[in-house]
C-alpha cells in the first residue's frame, strides 16, 4: 500500500516540529531537527532557515511494514497558501495540526474548509499540550463546534487487537452508520478491533468521521500513539491501478541548484519509466524521489509514487498527464498586485525571463509585462512574500528588485446576460462567432458551452472556439481588469470551406467576447479578506466599530472565557489590509489578526476605482471590440456598436 499524506496547520502551530518527530521515529533523520535551531529536514532552504517559516512545500518517502508513505510538509503562513493548495490534490490523508493554546485561527479554517473542496480525508492532531495554557478539551470542543461534529476524541483509544478495545459512545456511535451491527456488539461486549476497524477505516475515508489526538511534537508525547493509529486506519487502493494506463498529476516545478527543471508528479495509476515519453517531444530523463533535500533516482514509477521528474521543458503545475487530462482551478487567489522595480541596467527582457521561471514555481505570481508603461508586474498574497521574493531574485538571479506598494487586483463580471458577436475576415480568412455571455456563481470563473449544431459549425471549429475562451486572460472594459465568474455559451458560428485557418476563430472569439462586455452591464469585484481577530474583552466593541467603518462585516462574537474575544469575518482587501499594524498600535501589541483570501464580490467603492483607474476599453488596441469584414476584395474595421449590422450570423 502506498499513502500520500500532508501536514497541514496554520503558521507557528508546530507542523514542521511535528513532520520532524515522524521521520526521526522511522529513522529517516538520525537527530531531531528545530525550526528555531534551523536545522530541520523539511524547510532546508536557506531563506526558510532565516525566517523560520516554512516557504515551499517539500516531501519525504519513508516505509512501515510493507508499505510506503509519502510525507508533504506544507507552508502554514497565509503569504505561501496557493502552494499550500497546490499540494491537496495529491493527498489521500491529510494531518490537520492545530495549536493547543490558540485553537482555531484564521488560516485554520482556510485549510478545513480547502480539505473539505477537495474531499480529503482528515486526522487532527491538538499540539502544544506541554504548554500550561494549552487545553485539549477546550480545543476539541472548539473544532467540533466550528468545524464538524464527526471529529471524535481518539486520544485514549486503544487500537491494538488482542488488548482491551475502549471506543467511546461517540465512535460506536459514527460507525454504526456503516453497520448497525456494531453497536449491537458493543453493547453485548463482544466488539473487537477487527471486526471494527473495516468501519473505521472506511468512515474516515468518506469523511464521516475525522479521528482527533492531542500531544507535544517538541516533546514527542501522543506522537508514537497517533502513528499508531494513522498506520491502522488508513488505506489506499493503488496496487490496484499498477497495471492499468499511465495517469499523473503534475503539482510542483522547482529548479534545483543546477538549474535542472524538476516536474513533480503523483502517479495516480499505470506506471512511469525513465525515457518514456510523457509530453509531446519530451521524455523524461530521471525519476527522482525526495528526502527533504536529498533524492536517490529509480528507473521506473508506479500507482500511489510522489516523485520529481526531469526532461519535461513545458508541463505546469495543476496539469493532468497521460490519461488524465483535468486541470486543476485553484480556490485561493493572490489579491493583491505589485509593480517590480531594478535597476536601469538590467534589460527588461532579462528581468522578466527571472520572474516567468518563478512563475512556473508558482502560477500564481500571474507574471504581467505591460508594454505600453514598460513595467513587469506579479500577483501576491502579501507583503512578506514580497520580501522573499526579494532575498528569491537576488541569490538566484543575482538582480537587486524591490517593490512599489501593493495595489488590490481587481476583476470584472457581468450582471446580465448578453450576446457578443465577432467577425474576422480580412483577404484569405473567415470566422465568425456568436457567443451569449451569461453571470456565473462567484468563484467559479469562466465556463464553456455549445448550443451550436454541427451542421451549422463543424465540431473541429467549435472544439477551436472552446480552446480560445480558455487560453487567454480576457480583460474587462471597466478597469482593464481580468473577466471572471462568466458562462460563455456558443450560439452560432460560421466558417468558410477555403478561406477558414488556424488562429481565424481566435480573433472572432476574442472581438465576440469584448463586443459584448462593451454593451453589457459589467460589475466590478473586489477581493474579500476572511479575518480572525483576537483582543483583550475590552477592546473587542472597538475592534467592532472599526471593522464597520472599513466595510467589513462581524460575525458573533466569540468568548472563550480566557479574558479574551475572538471576532471573525470577511472585509475588502482594499480598506483592510494595513488594519494589523493598526490593531498592533490599538492593542499595545497584545492583539492579533490572521488574515486570509475568501472570496471576490462587488466593489464597495466601484465607481471611484473606476474613476482612478481611467481605463480606456477603445483605446485598448490590444483587446479590439471591432470587428473586420470584407467586401470586393477589400477589408475594412466596423466598430463595435455598429458591427452587428453586418454579421452574417444575424442576417
Amino acid at each position: 500500500m502506498k499513502v500520500t499524506f500532508g501536514i497541514l496547520a496554520h503558521v507557528d502551530a508546530g507542523k514542521t516540529t511535528f513532520s520532524e518527530q515522524i521521520l526521526y521515529k522511522e529513522h529517516i533523520i538520525r537527530t531531531l531537527g528545530r525550526v528555531d535551531a534551523k536545522n530541520s529536514c523539511m524547510d532546508h532552504d536557506d531563506i526558510e532557515k532565516a525566517r523560520g517559516i516554512t516557504i515551499f512545500s517539500d516531501m519525504a518517502s519513508f516505509s512501515h511494514g510493507d508499505h510506503t508513505y509519502y510525507l508533504i510538509d506544507t507552508p502554514g503562513h497565509t503569504d505561501f497558501s496557493a502552494e499550500m493548495e497546490r499540494v491537496l490534490e495529491v493527498m489521500d490523508y491529510a494531518v490537520l495540526v492545530i495549536n493547543g493554546t490558540d485553537g482555531i485561527q484564521g488560516h485554520t479554517e482556510t485549510i478545513w474548509n480547502l480539505m473539505e473542496h477537495y474531499k480529503i480525508p482528515v486526522f487532527l492532531f491538538i499540539n502544544k499540550l506541554d504548554i500550561l495554557s494549552a487545553s485539549y478539551e477546550r480545543t476539541l470542543t472548539e473544532v467540533q463546534e466550528r468545524f464538524s461534529e464527526d471529529i471524535l476524541d481518539f486520544n485514549s483509544i486503544c487500537l491494538e487487537n488482542g488488548k482491551e478495545s475502549t471506543f467511546t459512545e461517540d465512535i460506536i456511535n459514527n460507525a454504526s452508520e456503516w453497520d448497525e451491527n456494531l453497536l449491537e456488539q458493543w453493547l453485548e461486549g463482544t466488539l473487537t478491533f477487527d471486526s471494527f476497524k473495516p468501519a473505521l477505516i472506511s468512515q474516515i475515508k468518506n469523511r464521516r468521521m475525522f479521528p482527533c489526538f492531542g500531544g507535544s511534537a517538541l516533546s514527542g508525547d501522543g506522537i508514537d500513539q497517533f502513528l499508531h493509529a494513522f498506520y491502522c486506519l488508513t488505506e489506499t487502493l493503488y496496487q490496484e491501478q499498477e497495471d492499468a494506463l499511465f495517469k499523473g498529476k503534475a503539482f510542483k516545478i522547482r529548479y534545483d541548484d543546477q538549474r535542472e527543471r524538476m516536474t513533480y508528479i503523483k502517479v495516480l495509476s499505470g506506471k512511469l519509466k525513465v525515457r518514456e515519453p510523457l509530453l509531446e517531444g519530451e521524455k523524461v530523463h530521471q525519476i527522482r524521489v525526495f528526502q527533504g533535500e536529498r533524492f536517490y533516482t529509480v528507473s521506473e514509477a508506479s500507482a500511489g509514487d510522489v516523485v520529481a521528474v526531469t526532461g519535461l521543458r513545458s508541463s505546469k503545475a495543476g496539469q493532468g498527464l497521460g490519461e488524465c487530462q483535468d486541470r486543476a482551478v485553484p480556490t485561493l487567489q493572490p489579491a493583491l498586485q505589485a509593480r517590480v522595480i531594478y535597476p536601469p541596467d538590467i534589460p527588461d527582457r532579462t528581468a522578466l525571463q527571472a520572474f516567468s521561471v518563478l512563475e512556473e514555481e508558482d502560477p500564481a505570481l500571474g507574471v504581467v509585462w505591460e508594454e505600453a508603461l514598460r513595467q513587469l508586474k506579479v500577483n501576491i498574497m502579501g507583503k512578506i512574500q514580497l520580501e522573499v521574493l526579494e532575498q528569491t531574485v537576488l541569490r538566484r538571479f543575482n538582480i537587486p528588485v524591490s517593490f512599489d506598494r501593493p495595489e488590490v487586483v481587481y476583476k470584472e463580471t457581468v450582471a446580465e446576460p448578453v450576446m457578443g458577436y465577432g467577425h474576422f475576415e480580412p483577404l484569405r480568412h473567415y470566422a465568425e462567432a456568436a457567443l451569449r455571455i451569461e453571470p456565473g456563481a462567484r468563484g467559479e470563473g469562466i465556463s464553456f458551452d455549445s448550443r451550436c449544431h454541427v451542421d451549422r459549425l463543424g465540431i473541429n471549429y467549435q472544439n477551436l472556439v472552446r480552446t480560445h475562451v480558455f487560453e487567454t486572460i480576457h480583460k474587462g472594459v471597466l478597469t482593464g481588469s481580468e473577466l471572471t465568474d462568466v458562462k460563455i455559451i456558443l450560439i452560432d458560428g460560421i466558417s468558410h470551406i477555403k478561406h477558414t485557418e488556424g488562429g481565424d476563430f481566435r480573433q472572432a472569439v476574442y472581438r465576440a467576447i469584448r463586443q459584448g462586455l462593451m454593451k453589457a452591464k459589467n460589475l466590478l469585484l473586489e477581493p474579500y479578506y476572511r479575518f480572525s481577530i483576537s483582543v483583550p474583552d475590552s477592546l473587542a466593541g472597538r475592534v467592532l466599530n472599526d471593522i464597520a467603518k472599513y466595510y467589513g462585516r462581524a460575525e458573533t462574537p466569540i468568548q472563550p472565557g480566557n479574558g479574551r474575544t475572538v471576532i471573525t469575518g470577511l472585509a475588502p482587501v482594499a480598506s483592510f489590509m494595513n488594519y494589523g499594524e493598526e490593531l498592533m498600535t490599538l492593542s499595545g501589541g497584545r492583539g492579533n489578526i490572521s488574515l486570509s483570501f475568501s472570496h471576490y464580490d462587488a466593489c464597495h467603492n466601484e465607481e471611484e476605482v473606476i474613476a482612478r483607474c481611467q481605463y480606456d476599453p477603445d483605446g485598448d488596441t490590444a483587446n479590439p471590440s471591432c470587428s473586420v469584414f470584407c467586401q470586393k476584395g477589400t477589408s475594412f474595421v466596423v466598430n463595435w456598436n455598429e458591427a452587428e449590422e453586418y454579421m452574417h450570423t444575424l442576417s
